[in-house]
């Protein structure tokens, strides 16, 4: 689909994942692309970011000011609305909150003609009624569908629904969609800031990521594990296996001895994500200075095979840098390209490395030009808009 000019509809872009994890860089980029490449566009696209109190007033501050100089910094603060919850209760009214960056009054006049995009259904019903179009965008798919069988996670409270998980509802994936139409979408990513860097030399494959996360899913008397720390394990041996230089920037306790011990022992250098990635600006240089990324998925991920793509991974492709990650179901809709290689066992990863630093160049060149026709915000976003029915 072809844009052709700007479009009236104002679009927010609905997050509430950010602002409470101040030391996130790469979660700032998640509602960040929409709202520069809706821009890029002709949209009159706002960020709208929910975060509720931690009881604790300094610590509160704290975060409030982190991410209003976050938007500051990067050039978006006049597209960024903050709004902050005094109670911790869910569906708090919105008229007890605190507005940054756009008066309350001027939000619900604009919201009465505009699409809330809700990103990972972070827009509470009492915000979320204000607009004329509510759009929930799963993140998280696999686990989404399961949990939102359980609990109410806005399925069903929205006009349209769109998901990045574009195997959801093929034969090999078990999870099911019941009569909800969503509508496939790719992860997006805006390449005018997220440059080619593919011709700079690097030497370390790395990744972003968490390492526990205390959530499950359970289906059928399966359990759908959303901790990374097994699928990592699964592939420990790999660096030593390919003759790679690896670092996992991820968030594993300095108590974690054993792991630690573990991952070093196999010749993953682990750092501190915080420190290296902590911030937007750190977290793009990281991706851009690395020689790929080297991945696992979620064991959810890999047992639902939702085709699940991680927005990390499309900012390392744009960035130039050649990607091995865990299949998830997303290889059977994606064309073939040495720029992003998918694997099922550490047998294959090791493969996957292999015929990337055969040809670096040829790989390279391959991850950015699968960035410019895949996963582009100019490519993904008129579909978006067209699935939301406001194109």
């Amino acid at each position: 689909m072809t844009h052709r000019g700007p479009m009236r509809v104002p679009v927010f872009v609905g997050s509430a994942f950010v602002a409470q994890y101040p030391s996130g860089g790469g979660n700032f980029w998640v509602p960040l692309q929409y709202l520069l490449g809706l821009r890029a566009l002709g949209v009159d696209a706002y960020w709208l970011e929910l975060l509720w109190t931690r009881r604790d007033e300094a610590r509160d501050r704290e975060f409030i000011d982190a991410f209003r100089c976050h938007v500051e910094r990067l050039g978006v603060a006049d597209r960024v609305v903050l709004v902050f919850f005094p109670d911790s209760a869910r569906d708090d009214p919105p008229g007890r909150a605190e507005y940054f960056g756009m008066p309350a009054p001027e939000v619900a006049a604009r919201a009465r003609d505009a699409l809330l995009l809700n990103l990972a259904a972070s827009v509470t019903p009492p915000l979320r009624r204000g607009f004329a179009r509510t759009a929930l965008f799963d993140l998280d798919p696999g686990p989404f569908q399961i949990w939102a069988r359980e609990y109410d996670l806005g399925v069903g409270g929205h006009d349209v629904y769109l998901t990045i998980g574009q195997n959801l509802g093929a034969a090999d994936s078990p999870v099911p969609v019941g009569d909800v139409a969503w509508q496939r979408v790719w992860p997006a990513v805006h390449l005018p800031t997220w440059p080619d860097r593919g011709s700079e030399r690097a030497t370390r494959y790395t990744t972003v990521t968490q390492w526990w996360t205390n959530q499950y899913a359970f289906l059928a008397g399966e359990t759908y594990d959303c901790n990374k720390r097994p699928g990592f394990l699964e592939v420990i041996d790999v660096p030593r296996r390919a003759g790679i230089d690896v670092e996992l920037a991820a968030n594993i306790h300095p108590g974690e001895t054993e792991d630690r011990a573990l991952l070093a022992c196999h010749g993953w250098r682990l750092v501190d994500p915080a420190v290296v990635a902590g911030t937007p600006e750190s977290f793009r240089r990281y991706v851009q200075g690395s020689r790929g990324e080297f991945s696992a998925a979620k064991p959810a991920y890999v047992r639902a095979r939702p085709g699940w793509v991680s927005d990390r991974t499309v900012c390392y492709l744009a960035s130039g840098r050649p990607c091995v990650v865990q299949a998830t179901g997303a290889e059977c809709h994606l064309p073939s390209s040495a720029g992003l290689c998918f694997f099922r066992s550490p047998e294959e990863a090791v493969e996957a490395f292999a015929r990337v630093d055969a040809d670096y160049g040829a790989a390279s060149r391959a991850a950015r030009a699968l960035a410019e026709e895949v996963f582009a915000t100019r490519v993904v976003i008129p579909h978006m808009l067209a699935a939301a029915g406001v194109a």
